[in-house]
């Protein structure tokens, strides 16, 4: 079996489904914990998609209740999250963290202090990303001194990448043929966070890279707000994205301007070469 790599593009979960017969017989006592590690591997196996309850219980032969007992525990662990909106589960941060040998999660010490400068100066919300495949991953959420109730998102979320602020600026970072294969990819997921089309999807990639911001206005959270950048080294894919969210009545053109000059002062400048070189995070746009 192969190890994932950050990107979360080489993952191979070829391996066989614990069911409740011959495994479980092994170890007295130990049913419980067998069904988690089935449950943990399927979710891996349609970790790009995700997976509903139903669908994981049918795939494992669980029970639908004990299924759907098993899932919460381990989100409530950290060990998968849920998308509210589609209702699919996905590998949580829990699980990346504990990869810590091979993956480290340098990006998110490396960017800590910035972070936490960036909520003091501007008071919002700030949340970190990078990009799992075809989706983004939340590294980091630091609330801000106006806390917004509605937001759903946290730590170890996974969203398609074009959702959000910062989905929408990792997205715009890649390369013309990656955007076309992610957006190929995607499209009928976009379905569960709002409605749109491929040439909108396109539009708002190009005024991305012309405004080298995201603007997020309102799609996922009616009175919310966000401007997202992407950071990393010149002619490589985006290492991460930073995302500022606010209410859309502080949202004002003076404020909007307010926080993108606060990405671009924060974050420009960055020595990317203090990052460890062997973990595939700094990829070469081609």
């Amino acid at each position: 079996m192969r190890v994932y790599t950050h990107n979360m593009e080489k993952i191979d979960f070829s391996f066989p489904l614990i069911r409740g017969d011959k495994t479980e017989a092994k170890i007295p006592g130990s049913q419980s914990v067998y069904r988690a590690i089935a449950a943990l591997r399927c979710v891996a196996r349609h970790n790009r998609t995700g997976i509903t309850a139903k669908s994981l219980a049918s795939e494992t032969k669980l029970i639908p209740a004990t299924a759907h007992r098993l899932l919460k525990v381990l989100v409530s662990e950290g060990m998968l999250t849920v998308d509210p909106y589609s209702k699919t589960y996905h590998l949580g941060l829990e699980l990346f963290q504990m990869g810590s040998v091979a993956h480290d999660f340098s990006v998110t010490r490396y960017l800590e202090a910035p972070l936490l400068e960036l909520m003091e100066v501007t008071g919002e919300t700030v949340f970190l990303f990078i990009r799992s495949g075809t989706d983004s991953l939340c590294l980091r959420r630091i609330d801000g001194h106006y806390p917004i109730r509605v937001l759903t998102l946290t730590e170890g979320s996974r969203r398609p990448l074009g959702v959000g602020a910062g989905g929408m600026a990792l997205l715009a970072g890649q390369t013309d043929e990656l955007c076309d294969r992610i957006l190929a990819s995607n499209m009928a997921r976009y379905a569960d966070y709002f409605n749109t089309t491929l040439d909108e999807m396109k539009h708002q990639i190009a005024a991305t890279r012309a405004d080298g911001f995201s603007f997020n206005d309102g799609r996922l959270h009616d009175g919310v707000r966000a401007v997202g950048m992407s950071v990393g080294p010149e002619g490589c894919e985006p290492v991460a994205a930073i995302s500022v969210v606010t209410s859309q009545q502080r949202m004002a053109p003076a404020k909007r301007q307010f926080l993108q000059e606060s990405l671009r002062t924060g974050l420009n400048g960055l020595d990317w070469t203090l990052l460890k070189p062997d973990q595939n995070i700094m990829r070469r746009k081609t």
